[in-house]
């Protein structure tokens, strides 16, 4: 037999070897383009019982433009991270809604899934529950535009909607004592009391507003409300004691570990990586607590049990009422009424607890007031917060602010908050100054 020569040798072995290479590459591409393909029929299964009729309608404007992100959005968002199991879609509806409300500059998105959660069986009062939760976690400025976007899709959908209120009934204080209880378990004194000595309204507030009244609302459930509020802290980002306390207070209120650790995925994506992960951190050292030391009932609790609420509601809304029309210079029963077609309550709330509870109390004068909330807006800067900070833009005015005060107002964040921002709330401002000729 002849020799075949070292270099004919070498010839066949790398022919032999690309061959392999070729057809080993050619079966992972196979089974690559088969996952996608099962990533994407899922993910668009997803994305028709999320999206209904017109399911593609947040996805079609990407696909001209950028193709690949339309193919991640079906293929990760619906494909990987919506279908999985663990949670069902009305709770994953639901705490997406939540973090987008709480961001307040997604409207096309928020409006997407507030129409998710009615296709998935979700009803009206749960989807204004959830828009309403965040005044409490993102501000007034956040639940009123994603009211506003509600308004939309409730139209849209020529949905027979027939608001009432949802307010609790009993004595404000006591209710946020058994509510603390439920969530919160051994902590209750702690955080009823947590700054007695320097701010002891801001203790009160929390009991009798926060958890008072907007967490004992009927219309969404306890577990709900906590998944919604881990989905908001998580959105606004570097609020890890929150997160520690509101994964207990989920599984105080019946949910699982592994639904706990579904809503924080999920939140990869509406709040993002850095976010998420930073968060999951706050949760790992919450479940090793709660195995060290196990979850107990709240301990009685005789000093706060006798504690009853400081002012009716009646008395807040009076108060918050004059305090509106002076800074407003119109009605403040418009305020009210702009949403008694969708959500009444939320109009009261404004009167009785921005204007009644903050706005009128001692210590700071109305021009002071309406100068921070300029430079508190100006920080937001949200799509959200672009009304609210012309209507205080206006109301500084009306309290006597000067054109320069309410500009150095804006000017003095920039060092915080960056020129960007400044420059959009100038704009804003600009506005007002000019349809007042000032």
């Amino acid at each position: 037999m002849s020799q075949i020569s070292r270099p004919m040798r070498r010839s066949l072995l790398i022919s032999a070897i690309t061959t392999l290479a070729t057809f080993g590459l050619g079966l992972f591409t196979k089974k690559a383009q088969a996952q996608s393909s099962n990533r994407s029929m899922r993910g668009i299964e997803t994305l028709k019982r999320v999206g209904g009729k017109d399911y593609d309608r947040a996805t079609r404007p990407l696909e001209a433009f950028l193709p690949d992100l339309a193919q991640m959005t079906v293929e990760h968002v619906f494909g990987d991270v919506l279908s999985r199991p663990g949670l069902d879609l009305k709770q994953r509806e639901i705490t997406i809604v939540a973090a987008l409300t709480a961001l307040g500059s997604v409207r096309s998105a928020l409006k997407f899934h507030i129409h998710g959660m009615l296709n998935v069986g979700c009803t009206p009062q749960e989807v204004i529950e959830t828009i309403l939760h965040a005044v409490v976690y993102a501000g007034f400025p956040a639940a009123q535009d994603g009211m506003t976007i509600a308004r939309e899709v409730f139209k849209e959908r020529n949905l027979e909607f027939k608001p009432v209120s949802a307010r609790p009934e009993g004595d404000r204080y006591q209710l946020g004592i058994r509510n603390l209880q439920q969530t919160e378990g051994d902590r209750v004194k702690t955080i009823a009391t947590r700054f007695a000595n320097l701010a002891p309204d801001l203790s009160r507030s929390i009991v009798e507003f926060a958890r008072g009244e907007i967490w004992n609302r009927c219309g969404l459930s306890l577990k709900s409300r906590e998944f919604a509020t881990l989905a908001m802290v998580m959105a606004l980002g570097n609020q890890p004691s929150s997160i520690q306390a509101h994964v207990e207070g989920a599984l105080r209120a019946g949910a699982t570990e592994a639904e706990i650790k579904e809503v924080f995925l999920q939140m990869t994506v509406y709040a993002g990586y850095p976010k998420t992960v930073t968060a999951v951190a706050a949760a790992q050292k919450a479940f090793t607590d709660l195995k060290q030391r196990g979850m107990p009932a709240a301990s009685p609790q005789p000093e706060l049990e006798s504690r009853r609420q400081a002012e009716s509601n009646e008395v807040r809304y009076r108060r918050g009422l004059e305090a509106l029309n002076q800074i407003s210079k119109s009605s403040g029963e418009a305020v009210v009424k702009s949403f008694e077609d969708i959500a009444p309550d939320l109009g009261r709330y404004i009167l009785e607890f921005s204007y009644g509870d903050v706005f009128s109390r001692p210590n700071l004068d109305l021009k002071t007031r309406e100068l921070a909330t300029v430079s508190a807006l100006t920080g937001l800067s949200t799509t959200a917060s672009e009304l609210p900070l012309k209507v205080h833009v206006n109301g500084a005015l009306n309290v006597g602010a000067s054109r320069q005060e309410i500009v150095e107002a804006i000017m003095h964040v920039i060092p915080y908050v960056g020129f960007v921002k400044v420059q959009q709330a100038m704009a804003l401002a600009e506005e007002v100054f000019k349809e007042r000729n000032v």
